[in-house]
């Protein structure tokens, strides 16, 4: 009866309060600490998937900025008209370029941040191979057939850049997708062992 008693006076004492306050503090900054582990890979996998997004633009824009290039020399018959439709590739060329700036600029990944480099680089050449192919139009009477010839194919390998990039992208993604996976297997098996630590423990000390 007095031992009885004994431990009801010390579940009532401030040291019984600051033990329990003591050990909920502990349990809930272990889970803090379980769920922080992860915060940095879920940023990553948000970062990734906007990246990927990007890339994905980056080669529709593309598209778009060859095709604007066929739709001059197919539509430019006088100096006029050259000059229009010179201005609407250009403005596509400079989005192309924003929006491949802005991929390098947000990648941390060097494998990929390297590859949109050659692509960016390459971009610029083929810009000057094309605005030294206008001369040939004009000289030809608009004839597009050799400027046309002048720049053919000469897109398809940075073509090959992005789509490159994309592949090793998703890979990156994968990646940390897998580590998220493992991750939340720890954060479980982590979880299960500090409920059954304080289980335990309070057990343990309502019996002595």
């Amino acid at each position: 009866m007095a031992r009885s008693s004994e431990r009801s006076g010390f579940f009532k004492s401030p040291w019984a309060t600051i033990a329990r306050l003591g050990f909920t503090a502990i349990f809930f900054f272990w889970l803090y600490l379980i769920w922080s582990s992860t915060a940095g890979l879920n940023e990553s996998l948000d970062a990734t998937e906007d990246s990927l997004a990007d890339i994905h633009h980056v080669q529709v824009e593309f598209k778009d900025e060859i095709q604007d290039w066929q739709d001059l020399l197919l539509r430019s018959n006088n100096e006029e008209t050259l000059d229009q439709n010179w201005k609407t590739y250009e403005a596509q060329y400079q989005k192309v370029v924003a929006e491949a700036n802005k991929i390098m600029a947000k990648t941390d990944v060097r494998e990929i941040h390297q590859k949109m480099k050659s692509f960016v680089d390459a971009h610029a050449i083929n810009h000057e191979k094309y605005k030294d192919s206008l001369p040939l139009l004009t000289k030809n009477n608009f004839n597009p057939k050799q400027a046309d010839t002048a720049v053919k194919n000469i897109d398809e390998p940075i073509l090959e850049y992005l789509a490159v990039t994309e592949i090793d992208m998703r890979d990156e993604k994968r990646r940390i997708n897998e580590s998220l996976i493992s991750k939340a297997r720890s954060q479980i098996e982590q979880s299960l062992f500090a409920l059954a630590f304080i289980g335990l423990l309070a057990i343990w000390i309502q019996k002595h």
